[in-house]
């Protein structure tokens, strides 16, 4: 089954019943007003809805974060330092913080280059909703995977399928609902029906919600689908 929505993601979460999702993977915006300079042969890509003062948007769905998955699971979600302070406050609200996951993605030619040290990295909060042992065999909380090429970006804040399908393998099984409120170009959707996995996404962006719709729908030709 795959379900994804064109527009508000509290508004899609809404809608849904309590405790009818299996794992939560999610990219929030970072509400840093971030605009990537490292594409040069192509255009730049455009500010992310929310990224300003989305403080209020980010309290309201790790709320319904909690509300919808079920017992017993599993939530990843991506922040940068710039504000981790603030999503981990709100995501201690509602789930218990086992890990601050350091995705190592190589690269870092951003910021200060000659005043601060290379930002070769991101967060993902992982936590649990009750408890739920890890699947396979306990590994680093340092994920080192290589970021995708600014030239083969289709998304400004983009994850690589590899790093987020690490995620889904660990903490779901075949046939699981996997969530993510903010699904950009798809990634996260793509990572979980590689793996048989069901998947619910929105996406705010017309443009991107089209991009998303065509990557997820590619990599599960096999798979019942549902769009609306």
């Amino acid at each position: 089954m795959i379900d994804l929505h064109h527009g508000d993601c509290i508004t899609k979460m809404n809608s849904m019943s309590d405790g009818t999702v299996d794992l939560i993977v999610t990219d929030p915006p970072y509400l840093m007003d971030y605009q990537s300079n490292m594409r040069v042969k192509t255009p730049k890509f455009e500010k992310i809805a929310g990224d300003v003062d989305g403080y209020q948007l980010i309290r309201d769905y790790f709320s319904e974060c909690s509300r919808i998955l079920k017992n017993n699971t599993h939530i990843y979600s991506f922040c940068s330092w710039h504000h981790v302070d603030f999503f981990k406050q709100e995501f201690e609200k509602h789930f218990n913080l086992k890990n601050i996951i350091v995705w190592h993605k190589g690269g870092g030619g951003i910021g200060d280059l000659e005043g601060q040290f290379s930002i070769d990295y991101e967060f993902a909060l992982f936590g649990h909703k009750g408890r739920r042992p890890i699947q396979g065999k306990r590994v680093s909380a340092v994920f080192k995977c290589p970021k995708v090429p600014p030239g083969n970006m289709v998304h400004a804040t983009e994850k690589p399928v590899e790093l987020i399908e690490k995620m889904v393998l660990a903490s779901s099984k075949p046939n699981d609902i996997v969530f993510d409120g903010f699904m950009g170009a798809g990634s996260h959707g793509m990572a979980a029906v590689r793996n048989e996995r069901s998947f619910v996404g929105c996406e705010l962006e017309q443009g991107y919600f089209d991009i998303a719709k065509k990557r997820i729908e590619s990599a599960s030709c096999t798979l019942e689908s549902f769009f609306e």
